[in-house]
């Protein structure tokens, strides 16, 4: 049986092939990565002060705080309701021994009154203070949630540029025993050094290998980090600028750092905020005591009409007007909310002696921390300096044949670790700096 040809229409295959020519380039379009972004260290603290989740948070309970401002204000402000009310009555009482009086009577009436409140002897002024004081104690919280959102993303920031120095290093190393390897080779083959040594250079260099993919790995996990911390996609290509040499310029000593975080650090200008608060909402339930001045007028209109029966009816107005003096002669929930307002404001007052202590301790730890850090890098470095020496006696002894295969692995296992060092302690030095930053308040002028 002959097998049967399938014969495609030319214009589908036309179609189809307009369909891919078209659809080709959207397609690559949408799998192509988005070019690498660009960032400093200011951009990215720009990023991380706008709209972090606790920052949004800090944001909205800031919001409700200024709001009872004017919940307060509303106290010194008239009040004026309106009323109206409809009836209908019936009426059935006794005139006479055997006469009864008996009327259908409907009424409407309508009312305005208004309020003015004239002197509270401090109960609206303090409920204000209190509420104002409240809203600015918000908005340190505001600073603070900032703060430190800006400051985990500049340890991030340079975690990553440590992570690329750690890169450089390991590729360094990298071509230092590979070049060891070919001298080792070369040793080898001319029946200088026994093939041992050979062995132990490409142990070696496969170790550095292991040196360099862990390096890089820890790089993109750490630039991954920090695409989640500005809000972007973790698979984000970043290129992160180099820090200006004078960009994290700090005077580390302890006394200086403690005087300024007491001015600067917004947790303790929330917390003078707070005792602020607290004293003008004790002087608020303290007026509960005092007398209310207010004056008061009304005016209305009823019109009432007999539907059966006989007497009066149609319109009639009614105005007038008072002058009040309310005093509380006895009100026990005074005196409790006294108390406990009293109490608030002592505890307010502990809380602001607590922070000082805390944020004159916290910029002091992070200048001795920062004095140790510069300590530790400037050894580091001379420790490099000296291991890089020796390595290249070594290298230089090995090649000559004066020296044995395992000084030369202990002298690059030297300058390796010296390398590592180095990175480290930058980057343990530059975190000091960002921390005592942080400390003193003074985070804000890196962006």
């Amino acid at each position: 049986m002959r097998a049967r040809k399938l014969r495609v229409p030319r214009a589908s295959l036309i179609s189809f092939a307009l369909a891919l020519s078209l659809g080709a380039p959207a397609a690559l379009a949408q799998t192509q990565p988005a070019p690498p972004m660009e960032l400093t260290l200011a951009d990215a603290l720009r990023r991380a002060a706008a709209d972090p989740p606790a920052v949004r948070v800090a944001l909205a309970r800031a919001e409700s705080a200024r709001a009872q401002i004017d919940q307060a204000s509303a106290g010194y402000y008239p009040t004026v309701t309106a009323s109206g009310s409809a009836s209908l009555g019936f009426t059935d009482q006794p005139v006479l021994a055997n006469l009864r009086y008996q009327s259908v009577t409907m009424g409407l009436n309508a009312g305005i009154t208004a309020r003015v409140p004239i002197y509270d002897f401090g109960r609206t002024g303090n409920a204000v203070t209190a509420a104002t004081r409240g809203s600015a104690a918000a908005r340190e919280d505001v600073r603070t949630a900032r703060v430190q959102a800006m400051s985990a993303v500049a340890s991030a920031y340079l975690t990553v540029l440590s992570d690329q120095e750690a890169v450089n290093a390991a590729r360094a190393v990298l071509e230092q025993r590979e070049a060891h390897l070919r001298i080792a080779e070369g040793l080898v083959n001319a029946g200088a050094r026994p093939p041992i040594e050979r062995t132990r250079a490409q142990i070696d260099l496969e170790a550095g290998r292991l040196d360099l993919t862990s390096a890089e790995t820890r790089a993109r996990n750490d630039r991954a980090t920090l695409a989640v911390a500005l809000g972007m996609d973790p698979l984000r290509d970043l290129t992160l600028a180099p820090l200006p040499d004078a960009l994290l310029t700090v005077d580390d000593d302890p006394a200086h750092a403690a005087a300024i975080a007491v001015e600067h650090r917004p947790e303790f200008a929330a917390a003078r905020a707070r005792v602020a608060q607290a004293e003008a909402q004790y002087a608020q339930t303290r007026a509960g005591r005092l007398p209310i001045l207010s004056a008061q007028g009304s005016a209305s209109v009823n019109y009432s009409e007999r539907l059966t029966g006989q007497g009066a009816f149609g319109l009639s107005e009614q105005v007038q007007g008072s002058v009040n003096l309310t005093w509380p002669l006895y009100d026990p929930s005074v005196g409790a909310n006294t108390r406990a307002a009293e109490a608030n404001v002592s505890s307010a007052r502990e809380t602001l002696l607590q922070q000082s202590l805390t944020v004159r301790s916290a910029a002091a730890q992070a200048a001795i921390s920062l004095q140790g850090a510069r300590l530790s890098r400037e050894q580091s470095e001379r420790y490099a300096v000296t291991a890089a020496a020796n390595l290249d006696q070594a290298t230089g002894r090995y090649q000559g044949g004066a020296a044995p295969m395992l000084e030369l692995v202990d002298a690059q296992a030297a300058d390796a670790s010296a390398r590592y060092a180095v990175i480290r302690a930058r980057l343990a030095e530059q975190i000091a700096r960002v921390t005592l930053l942080t400390a003193m308040g003074d985070l804000d002028r890196l962006r």
